[in-house]
Order: structure tokens, then sequence, then C-alpha cells
């Protein structure tokens, strides 16, 4: 269930038809140059099981999660691993602030904020540090002195890492972010059309 903001109260009523409307999760469809991306959008809804009912209602950070998701379903049409949702978790699992990740990725303070909200897209090498990052990061903490440590060891032979993460990589990390509920959705349906294609190249 949506955490609910701030103090609103459970029910609110619609301010186009005056209907109740409950706090939760909804699985909603949003198309980038007509391909589909799921994700489960959390608002005030008069109706969580009819997707064909939309009326409802956003507030606050509702709204951050539904430009996340139209953010990475356009760098994803792009063929952008590195989505502003991807990148977020990085730096979450990594246990780092934007400016802090900004400081040990060597790109700027602010650099990360445009990354997340999909202003610029990282370099090469930037992506093959995010790459670094993923993998290091994994399952426990990271922090600006490991990160600092692997990519110094990094730069002595960069040839040998590569710069684009596999599907089963990018849910693994957006999972131990714990953005999965919102957001799994996108990356599951990418994992499946994959799949569908491969199968009718073999």
């Amino acid at each position: 269930m949506a955490k609910k903001p701030r103090n609103y109260p459970e029910t609110m009523s619609s301010p186009e038809s005056g209907r109740p409307m409950y706090r939760g999760e909804k699985l909603l469809t949003l198309k980038v140059e007509g391909k589909p991306f799921q994700y489960r959008q959390p608002g005030w809804w008069c109706s969580l099981e009819d997707s064909n009912d939309l009326e409802g209602q956003l507030v606050d950070e509702d709204n951050l999660v539904a430009e996340m998701a139209r953010r990475t379903a356009e760098a994803m049409v792009k063929g952008e691993s590195f989505t502003p949702l991807l990148i977020r978790a990085i730096r979450i699992q990594c246990s780092l602030t934007q400016r802090e990740a900004g400081a040990v990725f060597g790109t700027g303070e602010k650099s990360f904020e445009k990354y997340e909200s999909g202003k610029i897209r990282p370099s090469g090498p930037t992506k093959r540090l995010l790459w670094l990052a993923m993998k290091s990061c994994r399952g426990r903490a990271g922090g600006a002195d490991l990160l600092s440590e692997l990519f110094t060891k990094m730069a002595k032979s960069p040839h040998t890492m590569s710069a684009e993460p596999d599907i089963e990589s990018i849910q693994s990390t957006i999972r131990e972010a714990q953005l999965d509920r919102l957001y799994a959705p996108m990356f599951q349906q990418r994992c499946v059309r994959r799949l569908r294609r491969n199968s009718r190249l073999a």
C-alpha cells in the first residue's frame, strides 16, 4: 500500500466528480513513442482495480514518481541502459547523496541531480564507473571510501570494464535500492520483450 503523504485523510473526494478516492498504488501504462511502459503510481484513486478508471489525484511525491517513470521510459526508448532510475538506484545502493556521488565520481556536485532528472546523460567513462559501483556495492554498504579505492584500481586497467549492464543486474540493483515496488514492471516488460525478440531470431 502506498504510504499516506503528510497528514492527508484516509479518503478524499474527487474534485472532478465528488466520488470517494482511496489511497493506494495503481498499475498505470504510459506510452513513449508508441511503446508501453507500466509502473505502479501511488495516489488517491476512485478505483484501484479498474484499469480504465483513471479518476484520481496525485499529490506531493506522487508527482515525483510519475516524473521518474516518464524520464526512465524516455531513456529506455533511446536505448540508454543507465536510465535516471538506475542511476538513482546505484547512488542509493552505494549510500551516497547526490552531492557526494558527484564528488566521488568526479563529475561535479550537481551532476547526479541532472542525471537523475534526465537533463543530461552520463559520459562513457562515467558509465563505466557507474557499472563498477553497481557491481561493487551489491549486497553491502558502499560509501565514498570504497568507491574511491575501486575507481583508482580501475584507472590502471580501464579496458577490462564493460559500460553496459545486463537486465538482470539492472533489476537486482533497483531491487536492492528498494525502488522495485513501483518501477519493477518497466524492467520486467523489457526483459520479456528481449526474450521474445531472441526467440524469433533463434
